[in-house]
């Protein structure tokens, strides 16, 4: 088995397995510290504002992470893509499998109503930004100038938002 392929078989495990700790963590500081409820530490937000929270991160970072996941396909997966992804959801974010994960862990947590759950996500959020500086640094020494280009353009985590309205007007009046 050579190394993409090993990547590509094992690396959905780690991340699985990546992420239900990192949820374990944040259920384990948060009863720790004796919050388990959110509205506990965040007495102050009325639940019906936290609750409209949680429903929006999820809506709108759920469609991130599966656009993601569809424009990478099997060969983009892990590593195993040999060509830039600047297509699709990748034109306006650079990395929305990681920050869709995140966020909708955060969403998730909200609407339980666990701060567990919701610093399970930022945990995960602060390990795949330190991922990323590393995957960064890869994918300069692969595309070179291509890849600067595009980094240069092209948000790390959140998308370009009047990019997307740009690009859906001009489709309107196409």
């Amino acid at each position: 088995m050579n190394k993409k392929e090993f990547k590509f078989i094992f690396a959905p495990i780690g991340v699985g397995i990546g992420i239900s700790l990192f949820i374990c963590m944040g259920l384990f500081i948060s009863n720790k510290l004796g919050i388990l409820k959110l509205t506990q530490m965040l007495w102050f937000i009325p639940k019906f504002v936290l609750f409209i929270l949680g429903i929006i991160m999820i809506a709108v970072f759920l469609p991130i992470f599966i656009f993601g996941t569809i424009c990478l396909n099997r060969r983009g997966a892990v590593g195993q893509s040999n060509s830039l992804r600047t297509n699709g959801i990748y034109k306006y974010i650079r990395n929305p499998m990681y920050v869709g994960i995140s966020f909708i862990i955060m969403g998730v947590g909200i609407l339980l109503n666990s701060l567990g759950l919701l610093l399970g996500g930022v945990l995960w959020l602060l390990i795949t930004i330190i991922q990323c500086e590393r995957e960064e640094k890869e994918l300069l020494l692969r595309f070179g100038n291509e890849y600067q280009t595009y980094k240069k353009k092209t948000p790390m985590f959140f998308p370009d938002i009047p990019l997307i309205l740009k690009n859906i007007i001009q489709k309107i009046k196409q």
